[in-house]
Formats: structure tokens, sequence, C-alpha cells
């Protein structure tokens, strides 16, 4: 399955805006926008989550432990993790979520 630019879904979800790309069987992939100053909180999902990081910078916490992510900085969340994001500058990560979060959908 190939999903084109011009058929990516635009979505929102917990205040971040994305856009939905491909979905398959057992995995997803999304393109997250974050603005400065946004905050998701703490939250969990049985949902593995990887990331790469396209642009600017965010503070991503994974069980307690913080990180600064930049550009071409990539991510694994374990499902069921807690984890939050802090948002230092405008940013762009491409995150891939296994299964499929059907929330998204």
């Amino acid at each position: 399955m190939i999903v084109k630019a011009t058929e990516r879904k635009k979505r929102s979800f917990r205040g971040v805006k994305f856009l939905l790309g491909v979905t398959g069987e057992r995995m997803m992939v999304t393109l997250m926008t974050f603005k400065v100053g946004q905050t998701v909180g703490t939250h969990s999902h049985p949902h593995e989550q990887a990331g790469y990081c396209v642009q600017g910078r965010f503070e991503l916490t994974i069980d307690g432990v913080s990180t600064e992510i930049e550009p071409d900085d990539s991510y694994v969340i374990p499902g069921d993790a807690p984890h939050s994001y802090r948002i230092l500058e405008d940013a762009s990560a491409v995150e891939v979520f296994s299964p499929p979060r059907e929330e998204y959908c």
C-alpha cells in the first residue's frame, strides 16, 4: 500500500496535529508537528512507538528519564511505558506505531 502526500489525512490527538501516512496490518506511520511551548502530559498505551526527529527540539521523558531530542535523533518507547513531551522549539517527527492506533485512524 502507498499513501501519496496529497492523500495523507490531517489528524489531531491530545492537542498535537499530525498527518496520518500509511497504515498496515501491524504498523502505522505518522508525521507529528509540535509547537514550541506545547506539552503532552504523561500517558501510556500498549503500542510500541518509534520516532525520528526531522526538525526542531523536544524533551522526551520515558519511564521518568528525560532526554533532549534533536534533528536526526531517533527513539523507541516500549508499549505501556509512561512517557511525555515538552516542546522546546517547533518540531516535527516521523513516528511509527505497532500495532496501529485505532484512535488515530
